[in-house]
């Protein structure tokens, strides 16, 4: 399983999926489909439009395989189990 900085997302742009900034995709790609870069689960931004707010993603549904979620991870990355493709 790919490992990413929590800079990102990734984001469905014309049928292919693209790692792209989170203020990026928050900004730009409101209502284009998310998903995590590690587990591939369904994501969504959320955040300040301002220069100054942080953008962050939530996963639509929780699991504990992703290191991008330490308050529900187990310790040991896998896959969502409704991962998109």
């Amino acid at each position: 399983m790919a490992t990413s900085d929590k800079t990102g997302c990734e984001v469905r742009i014309d049928g292919a999926w693209r790692l792209v900034p989170l203020a990026g995709a928050h900004a730009h790609h409101r209502a284009a489909e998310k998903r995590c870069p590690v587990c591939h689960g369904r994501v969504h931004t959320q955040g300040s439009y301002s220069l100054q707010g942080a953008v962050t993603i939530a996963h639509r549904r929780v699991h504990d395989g992703c290191p991008r979620m330490p308050k529900h991870y187990a310790g040991t990355p896998k896959p969502h189990p409704q991962a998109l493709d």
